[in-house]
């Protein structure tokens, strides 16, 4: 019976992030803790576009130098560039209720890894990546 619960809990949470698409989902967790969550179930599958469009432009990505994406084709174009391999598993192992957090924001991952979402006050999408650091 537990699992099924907690398949249940995983659905619903699938389909209000659906209807959504926003970072602040209607889901049980926390705010913060749904931000990391959806932030991870969208690195997780690849989607470029969901990611472009939490992203606030003009982005700055520190990797090897220093890079500005300006807009939302300039992001899906050098995803591959902006998300390696090493900064995604960052982001996946990163426990939603353990987030850093401090006046720029959250922090999701860790050391030289890392994507940082603010809350921008922007409406629907009020939670964006505002720099990524990928060295």
């Amino acid at each position: 019976m537990r699992r099924g619960a907690i398949t249940l809990t995983v659905a619903l949470a699938l389909i209000a992030f659906g209807l959504n698409g926003s970072f602040a989902a209607a889901t049980d967790l926390p705010e913060k803790q749904a931000i990391v969550t959806q932030l991870q179930q969208a690195v997780r599958a690849n989607d470029k576009a969901w990611l472009a469009a939490h992203t606030r432009y003009p982005l700055s990505y520190f990797g090897r130098g220093k890079r500005i994406i300006r807009g939302k084709a300039a992001f899906i174009r050098n995803y591959a560039l902006l998300f390696g391999a090493k900064l995604r598993a960052a982001i996946l192992v990163q426990d939603p209720a353990n987030v850093f957090e401090n006046w720029q924001g959250l922090m999701v991952g860790e050391g030289r890894y890392n994507v940082w979402v603010r809350d921008t006050g922007n409406g629907g999408a009020s939670h964006q990546i505002v720099a990524i650091n990928g060295s």
